[in-house]
C-alpha cells in the first residue's frame, strides 16, 4: 500500500489551469512530489532528467500528443513499466482501444472529481495509504 506522500507524479496537459486542478486534486490526496510538463516534449525531456512513478496525461495537446507521448514512453527501457492513466474531454470507443493497446493503464475523463482521480490512481497503483 504506497503512501501518496512517497510517489511520484507527473501531470502532463497544455493547460495551466488543467494542471493546477490536478496538483490541487493530488496535493488533496496527499501527494507531495508533483513534477508538471506543458506539453509531451516537455514531459519527454523532464523524463530524461527525473524518475516519476506514475504519469497522468492529457490526450490532446499541441505539439506532441497523450498517445504519442505513450509511445514513447513505453519504448523506453527506462520508463516502459511507469503506470500512464490518459486524461480526455472525450469518451470515444476506438480512443480507448488505441490507447489500451499503447499500454495505457488506465483513463479518466474530464472533468472529474477528487474520488475520481484517486479510483483511478488506486487502480494502477495500489490503494493509497
Amino acid at each position: 500500500m504506497p503512501k501518496a506522500s512517497s510517489v511520484s507524479v507527473m501531470i502532463v496537459d497544455d493547460q495551466q489551469s488543467m494542471r493546477s486542478i490536478c496538483k490541487y486534486i493530488l496535493g488533496q490526496l496527499g501527494f507531495k512530489d508533483i513534477v508538471e510538463a506543458k506539453s509531451g516534449r516537455d514531459a519527454m525531456g523532464k523524463l530524461e532528467q527525473t524518475h516519476v512513478d506514475l504519469i497522468i496525461s492529457d490526450w490532446n495537446m499541441d505539439d506532441v500528443d497523450g498517445l504519442t507521448l505513450l509511445k514513447v514512453v513505453r519504448k523506453h527501457p527506462r520508463t516502459q513499466n511507469t503506470p500512464f492513466i490518459m486524461a480526455t474531454g472525450r469518451s470515444d470507443k476506438e480512443q480507448v482501444k488505441e490507447a489500451i493497446a499503447a499500454g495505457v493503464n488506465n483513463y479518466i475523463i474530464k472533468p472529474f472529481d477528487a474520488m475520481t482521480m484517486k479510483k483511478r490512481i488506486e487502480a494502477v497503483i495500489g490503494a493509497l495509504s
